[in-house]
């Protein structure tokens, strides 16, 4: 096997790796198993891999979230923009209730 070979090789696996690493942020599942998949690892491996991935995705997803909630927090004045609400606009509540008899079961 010629050395280009085996850099290519080489090459088409980090970026296998690579793509496996930040698909795991923005795949669903199973397109994150149909590209482990091809690496043909055993199904403990590739399970370990999965829930390895989804935890990921969920801790990522979740500082993601309480960053950009923090952010906005500190930058909205939270009254302020209630007010603001309450006197630009006209509040209408609607209630409709219908009572009906029970059925009975005899």
């Amino acid at each position: 096997m010629a050395v280009e070979d085996l850099q290519a090789k080489a090459a088409e696996l980090m970026k296998k790796v690579l793509t496996v690493g930040v698909g795991a942020l923005f795949l669903t599942e199973e397109s994150l198993r149909a590209l482990v998949s091809d690496f043909k690892l055993p199904k403990e491996l590739l399970s370990a891999i999965l829930e390895s991935a989804n935890k990921m995705k969920g801790d990522f997803l979740k500082n993601l979230s309480a960053d950009l909630m923090s952010q906005l927090v500190s930058k909205v004045d939270v009254s302020k923009l209630i007010k603001e609400l309450i006197a630009q606009n006209e509040i209408e509540m609607k209630v409709h209730i219908n009572l009906k008899p029970k059925k009975s079961d005899k």
